[in-house]
């Protein structure tokens, strides 16, 4: 099987994880406040990614012979933790004030923010990014605006997110080479389960009892969203293109809609469903590389010429 094959098939799994975490993200708070929850499932992604790393050097030698840069791992970690940490908990804190479903689709934005951010870097969007971009504005205005300019403040959240996640995939991206991709997302997470435990610890109320009545959704949010999507996520980015990983990832949003209607009974208004579908096709269009097809509509018919 082709490497990037594997890698596709890789994160579509984590696309399914993605959307269900949407679901146990909003049900765990029923109990714990966000950054509680966030420090929770940080933590039991950091015991889970230690026991997968010490498992993967008993049980592997061409894991224990694979050579990378440790200060790159702990140095990249970090980086991305901190970045982490402010986008999950922006998405955390959103699923008070709107839905699973809407959640997912606005979160989708982040791909088409990661060509906005090459603009940064001189890196000029072509023009079916900026359609893309104007359509994802249109399904936003659709999905979260109603009566007037009023958004609602979850979905303003999330936006926000978004971006920050879309800052997030393109450092994954720079120290995906060169790092160990389970220790990566170790001190991700770690950083980011000690940043979001002090901000819980001051601005929120933690018991152990409230804990373990959210201890489903934090083991599932902890080790399968965590612990595997994202070190899954980062191990694809060796073998795909940011945008075309980002692509994939996407599907989290038809996931977290479908399993927000089947699990939270959360409905969405037509105008909600159309607005969605909107920013699903933007985030799917921004992917397809219809400049290469052309190009080779082309020499095909100047060869032919």
């Amino acid at each position: 099987m082709k490497r990037e094959l594997k890698a596709s098939i890789m994160l579509f799994a984590t696309a399914i994880i993605w959307g269900l975490a949407f679901v146990a993200q909003a049900a765990g708070m029923e109990y714990l406040g966000p950054l509680s929850f966030t420090a929770s499932r940080c933590f039991v992604a950091v015991v889970f990614l230690y026991l997968t790393y010490k498992f993967f050097m008993m049980k592997s030698a061409s894991y224990r012979e694979d050579k990378f840069d440790m200060k790159r791992t702990l140095v990249g970690g970090s980086i991305c933790g901190l970045v982490f940490t402010l986008a999950i908990n922006l998405q955390q804190v959103s699923l008070i004030y709107t839905t699973a479903a809407k959640a997912s689709f606005l979160t989708a934005l982040y791909i088409v923010f990661i060509p906005v951010l090459g603009l940064l870097f001189g890196r000029r969007p072509s023009l079916k990014i900026i359609i893309c971009i104007f359509l994802a504005m249109v399904g936003t205005y659709l999905l979260s605006i109603k009566g007037g300019l009023n958004i609602n403040r979850g979905d303003l959240i999330v936006i926000l997110s978004a971006l920050v996640f879309a800052i997030h995939i393109l450092l994954l991206t720079k120290y995906s080479t060169n790092t160990n991709a389970v220790l990566v997302s170790l001190v991700q997470f770690a950083v980011c389960g000690v940043i979001s435990l002090v901000g819980a610890l001051v601005l929120e109320d933690i018991s152990m009892e409230a804990i373990l009545k959210s201890q489903v959704t934090i083991l599932y949010v902890g080790i399968l969203s965590s612990g595997v999507g994202f070190t899954i996520q980062l191990m694809a980015l060796k073998d795909l293109e940011p945008v075309v990983a980002s692509m994939i990832c996407s599907l989290e949003s038809v996931f977290g809609a479908l399993f927000g209607w089947l699990i939270l009974s959360q409905e969405m208004t037509e105008r909600e469903i159309f607005g969605a579908i909107v920013i699903f096709v933007a985030t799917i269009f921004a992917q397809v590389p219809i400049e290469t097809y052309i190009e080779k509509r082309i020499e095909r018919k100047l060869d032919r010429g």
